[in-house]
Parts: structure tokens; sequence; C-alpha cells
């Protein structure tokens, strides 16, 4: 039977430099890119509506994920056009929608998240060892095509990547680990993960019979009950974690 390494993306292998939650930056060229792209199609719209439109879409995925769920990437980019200016719909066709995914995915490509210290080195050990590596993350507000392609360029390998704005479901709902296992073809119990969230992730294994690792960051997380295997300040101290596991 195989073993597998499931592996959490945000604050876990990836991140910003300053270790905040998001980055600003990256939000103001995602807004500039996108309001450019918008304006070919109204001269209604403004700046401003971008930004407001922006920060309610990243809001509700947040709401959507308390509730272990999402909506499908081009779903968000309709409730996020609609947000700006309705008309909008009825001038763009289901090409300029998807274009407008493109441009998003621009903003992240050109301003990428850090790859977190340890990172390839846990997927070259994961991989010396012949463990099979899945991806496991709720999204937000970018599309699954482009964290393939972030992964592709970052020689970041996987077996098999789940998404929950691709699954319409989010973790800790179990069907976004069992349905990376079903593809790993691994029996939970011959199953690890990392994550940085004490729910999302660590709850989330462990409820359908994995083995969790917290990724707390100085011990600034806790784990809400105590089945889970370690806790570590960052990955790079993963490979011990896993050496022992096996």
């Amino acid at each position: 039977m195989n073993k597998s390494v499931t592996i959490d993306i945000w604050e876990t292998i990836i991140g910003e430099k300053d270790f905040s939650s998001f980055s600003k930056n990256r939000k103001e060229i995602k807004c500039h890119y996108a309001y450019d792209y918008l304006s070919k199609f109204s001269n209604k719209i403004n700046y401003s509506k971008t930004v407001i439109a922006h920060d309610f879409i990243v809001k509700e995925i947040a709401k959507f994920s308390r509730f272990h769920s999402d909506r499908l990437f081009i779903d968000w980019l309709f409730i996020f056009i609609k947000k700006i200016d309705s008309n909008l719909l009825n001038k763009m066709n289901t090409e300029d929608i998807l274009k407008l995914g493109d441009i998003i995915d621009k903003a992240f490509l050109e301003n990428p998240p850090e790859i977190f210290e340890g990172t390839h080195e846990l997927i070259n050990f994961c991989r010396s060892k012949n463990l099979r590596i899945g991806i496991i993350s709720n999204t937000g507000f970018n599309s699954p095509k482009v964290y393939r392609e972030f992964f592709s360029i970052n020689n970041l390998f996987y077996n098999t990547i789940s998404l929950s704005n691709e699954l319409e479901t989010a973790k800790p709902h179990s069907k976004i680990f069992l349905e990376t296992l079903k593809n790993l073809e691994t029996a939970p119990e011959n199953s690890i993960h990392f994550g940085d969230n004490p729910v999302a992730d660590v709850l989330g294994a462990l409820n359908i019979g994995m083995d969790a690792v917290l990724i707390s960051k100085n011990n600034s997380k806790k784990p809400i009950n105590q089945k889970h295997i370690a806790i570590i300040d960052n990955i790079i101290f993963s490979n011990e974690v896993i050496s022992s596991w096996i």
C-alpha cells in the first residue's frame, strides 16, 4: 500500500516575506489589472469600485470556507464583475470573463509569494523515500490554473493537487482530503498531512484517520486535541517528522 504525504499551501510552504496573511502590493496590482481590463467594456466603472469588489470577494470566500465550502473560480469572477457593475455581464461573454481570470493570474505570477525554506527539501525527501505527494489547499481569489503554473515554474513536484475552488469544497471537509487520497491510491492510515491551520488542516486530516502535523510558527498556534503527530515551527523540520513517522 502506498504511503503519502499531503501538504497545505498557504502559510505552510508559501507565503509573504513579512509572514502577513496577504500581500497588499499583489492586491493593488490585481485590482489595477482588473480595472484596466474591465474599463474596455464600460466607462462607468472606477478603480475604487474594483477594490471594493475585490475585498467583498475575499470576505465571501473566507465566509464560505467557514462552512467548509467554496465556489468555482469562474463563479467568483461572475460575482466580482457583478459587484463592480452588473451591466458589465451583458457586455461580456464567457471568453471575456475567463480572460479576466487570466489577468488576475498574471498579477499573482508577476508578484508571487515566497517559497518557504525547506519546501524543496521536503518534496525531494518524499520522492527519495517513494512517498506520494498530495497538495490540499483552500485557494482564495486565485485560479486553480495559476497554482499549477506556479508549482511548475518553481519545480515543486506533486502527484495530485486538490483545490477548493475546483472541488467546491474547502478544508476541513472530508471530501477534499478523501479525493486527494483516492488519487494517491493511499488509505488514510498510511497518510500524514502538514498544515498551519489547527482546524482546517489538523482536525480535517485527523477526522478521516490521517496523521497530522501542525505548523505552529513559533508556538503561536495550538492543536485542538492531542491526536496530532507533532508540532513544528516551520516546514524545514518536516523531514525529521516524516523519518520517524515512516
